[in-house]
């Protein structure tokens, strides 16, 4: 028995270092975790922020199909984060968000493609027609039913916002790294046991 200790003694430090590196790639991993979790949340803050504001625009649109005014306000100039961001929409959002989401956009742009065909676009921030040639009810149905879509999309992003900070931070994963660590600890034990013993 002793033997077979002197044998695996060298072995220690290849041990030892083992555990370092796993140590080091569980630190790791818990960083990227932790910076692609808050990259969601600010990432899923700024878009329930916009669509807001386009929800804020549909009721002033609303509002203005109400007074069958001349005009509408275009909420082409409000949807910037999505349209930039395109590329990380799958990767930051969760699978039950990305659905509600892309669907408000394309409601959106649905309902801008509409009221563009029948007026004139000024300075890219409001769409100007003729009263006599409006179709305002079917306008207004139009909005009503957009509203609907960016309001469900406005809460499934809220409802990921408040899950990610009733979440408590990751905890370190102790498993196999604190198992090692206290396989070398007892055998160091055991092996100098030995040696006092003889």
């Amino acid at each position: 028995m002793p033997d077979a200790l002197h044998w695996m003694g060298p072995f220690i430090p290849v041990l030892l270092m083992l555990s370092i590196v796993a140590m080091n790639h569980v630190v790791t991993g818990q960083r990227a975790e932790k910076k692609t979790a808050d990259e969601s949340l600010r990432f899923c803050t700024a878009l329930a922020t916009e669509l807001r504001a386009v929800l804020e625009l549909y009721q002033t649109n609303l509002r203005l199909l109400e007074q069958k005014a001349d005009y509408l306000l275009s909420t082409r100039t409000s949807i910037v984060i999505y349209k930039g961001n395109l590329g990380r929409l799958t990767a930051l959002l969760d699978a039950p968000a990305i659905e509600p989401v892309v669907k408000a956009f394309a409601v959106n742009e649905r309902v801008e493609a509409v009221v563009a065909a029948r007026s004139n676009l000024k300075c890219n921030l409001t769409y100007q027609f003729p009263i006599a040639e409006t179709k305002f009810d079917e306008w207004k149905e139009m909005y009503e039913q957009a509203s609907q879509s960016v309001a469900a999309a406005c809460r499934t992003l809220e409802d990921c916002i408040g899950m990610s900070t009733t979440f408590p931070p990751s905890q370190p994963r102790h498993g196999t790294i604190g198992q090692t660590l206290k396989l070398i600890h007892d055998f160091g034990e055991r092996r100098l046991a030995v040696v006092r013993s003889t």
